[in-house]
């Protein structure tokens, strides 16, 4: 190459520092053959030009998005009008999914922060009435079953249903106790497994604005005998009605407590 030439070359390491991708991702581009040097010479030396910029600004970002670098290979080498508007197009409907899916992660997260402490500043004893406005929840199809032998099933519909949805897992869970089966004394008998969520965009139900007879207590979902019986307790001195359902939640789960002993639970049924 002359040197007049080469003066309107950039040589690997100043492509690299204008492109911002290591030297060390050029050479596996390179030698994959998903994007290469305009020049390469006969001492192996790499030469690109300003034009490569903007496609390896591509190359890369399609990359990050996840997409095979086969697809990449076979882009590159049939570059076109054409085929840029349908791979942009793809990509850009790829992206607002990946956006929504990240949103709904972070929704899920601040979801769990504000259980957490909740949970942390929490009386365990006793039983308040406490007047709470609508709360978006996800839940399952109705069933009725035994909370501590629930079918798997019925677990990985409610799973599936999440995903299909964008909602993550990892939101504060609970369960859902129908009124009617409040009335018989069966609280063993969960009609919905629930989350609790903040965008109501995720939400297929809300819980009813309202006052709850509402109390705490320790350990997980498959042992709240103890707070209804606290709250039938209240309820009946008070001379309180149940006019809803009862709805439970893990406050503090495995993820702020690996003993049962540490974790909490809330359970709120609908008065008047």
């Amino acid at each position: 190459m002359k040197k007049q030439e080469k003066d309107n070359y950039l040589t690997i390491s100043e492509f690299s520092r204008i492109s911002e991708i290591k030297r060390k991702a050029l050479i596996f581009y390179d030698n994959t053959g998903v994007f290469s040097p305009k020049y390469t010479a006969p001492n192996g030396y790499r030469y690109y030009t300003h034009d490569q910029i903007y496609v390896i600004a591509v190359v890369n970002l399609l990359k990050e998005l996840g997409m095979p670098l086969s697809e990449i290979k076979e882009y590159t080498a049939n570059i076109s009008p054409e085929n840029a508007i349908s791979l942009l197009k793809e990509q850009e409907r790829n992206l607002v999914s990946k956006i929504e899916e990240l949103q709904s992660i972070q929704d899920m997260l601040g979801m769990k922060l504000q259980k957490l402490e909740e949970g942390v500043s929490a009386r365990v004893d006793g039983v308040q009435i406490q007047y709470f406005k609508k709360v978006p929840i996800f839940i399952s199809d109705p069933f009725l079953a035994d909370r501590k032998s629930i079918p798997d099933d019925i677990w990985l519909n409610f799973y599936t249903k999440c995903k299909q949805n964008h909602v993550s897992f990892g939101y504060p869970e609970g369960y859902l106790i129908k009124g009617e089966t409040l009335s018989s004394g069966h609280i063993s008998k969960v009609s919905n497994i629930m989350v609790y969520i903040n965008d109501i965009r995720y939400a297929n139900n809300m819980i009813s604005e309202g006052y709850y007879a509402t109390a705490f207590g320790k350990g997980g979902l498959e042992n709240t005998e103890e707070i209804y019986d606290r709250i039938f307790t209240f309820i009946k001195e008070k001379d309180c009605r149940i006019i809803g359902d009862a709805y439970e939640e893990r406050l503090i789960d495995e993820v702020g407590s690996s003993q049962k002993e540490g974790q909490l639970t809330r359970v709120r049924i609908r008065i008047e």
